[in-house]
């Protein structure tokens, strides 16, 4: 007699995966988690500023904190920094890429796992403890790493010394400026480096497409053009409430509109109508949000750095004086290995 019980549904590759399972949140979820990140930053802030008026003058605590306050960055201030360095992240990566450090096949890759990591590091952290430009660097490093395009660290750093260097700036970055930061880095990751971006599932739908789609040609314009508007959904954070295969398809969708091509027929033959009813929600919520980006100017953004100057967390300020007494305290404080304290 056959069974009737229901044999449960094999859960897909995706599902299985440290992204599907701890880097996925509702809209709500995400904000919630930066409003309360940035208000318990504010507090480190303005506490740290109060132990280092101990260290420091102490007349001129009412003064700083009275400018920190003043200046303190909202949530959406951060995130606004966060993106504008995130954009950073596609230049730098271009002149590493002009300069054969990175062979062209790995730029994409690199990119969108570099940018992954970054703002995955942002919703753990917020800018008055580490500003994003140290943050984008190691980011940029790390992911190099992970997707096998490594380079020793004086290598990485030579073409952003070079840069300063015509720009007649008188700080240099380091390699320790970048591997100092990289073990916070990895540790507010979770420890999980591996990244799934929409790339590869928009070229399955590519390749799919050819069988139900007559104008290769114009399928090919469309796939090239799905690849831009991926780039843009990098930067959003689509990258945290849907799955990679739906936001390659709400890009395809999204470059096929523009092209004057119809994957509807296509959907309605790959999905049955069950699926539909959950997808098209989606897909127009994945174009809305594309469409909808917007860059963050270089104008836009030192305003905002300005501020962050002045409300930085001086316990994790090289430059601050408690950064340094506390530095020098734990380098005076004696010994102890693990079998002095059984």
């Amino acid at each position: 007699m056959a069974s009737t019980e229901t044999v449960p549904k094999k859960p897909q590759l995706f599902e299985q995966t440290s992204q599907y399972r701890h880097w996925r949140f509702t809209q709500e979820a995400l904000e919630e988690l930066r409003t309360a990140n940035n208000k318990r930053g504010v507090e480190r802030v303005l506490q740290g500023l109060r132990e280092e008026a101990q260290v420091d003058d102490k007349s001129a605590l009412e003064t700083r904190i009275s400018e920190a306050t003043t200046n303190l960055l909202t949530p959406q201030e951060e995130q606004q920094l966060v993106g504008y360095y995130l954009q950073m992240i596609v230049q730098t990566i271009r002149v590493y890429s002009r300069i054969h450090l990175l062979k062209p096949e790995a730029l994409n890759n690199v990119k969108a796992t570099a940018i992954n990591f970054m703002k995955r590091f942002y919703l753990h952290n917020v800018v008055f403890d580490y500003p994003p430009k140290s943050i984008m660097l190691t980011c940029f490093y790390l992911a190099t790493k992970v997707e096998n395009s490594f380079m020793k660290i004086d290598d990485f750093i030579r073409p952003l010394q070079d840069a300063e260097s015509k720009r007649g700036s008188k700080i240099q970055t380091k390699g320790d400026d970048i591997l100092d930061l990289e073990f916070v880095v990895i540790q507010s990751l979770q420890f999980e480096l591996a990244v799934h971006y929409p790339y590869r599932p928009a070229y399955g739908f590519f390749l799919d497409m050819q069988a139900h789609i007559d104008d290769v040609q114009l399928l090919k314009a469309v796939h090239d053009r799905t690849h831009h508007f991926i780039d843009i959904s990098l930067f959003t954070d689509i990258i945290f409430l849907y799955q990679p295969p739906q936001i390659a398809l709400g890009a395809f969708k999204l470059a096929a509109r523009e092209k004057d091509l119809d994957i509807d027929p296509y959907l309605a033959r790959r999905f049955d109508a069950r699926e539909l009813e959950v997808l098209y929600p989606i897909l127009d919520d994945v174009q809305d949000v594309i469409s909808g980006f917007k860059n963050i100017s270089q104008k836009e953004a030192q305003l905002i750095d300005r501020k962050l100057i002045l409300c930085r967390n001086p316990e994790k300020n090289p430059n601050s004086k408690l950064y340094k007494k506390k530095v020098a305290d734990q380098a005076d404080a004696p010994y102890v290995s693990d079998s002095d304290s059984d």
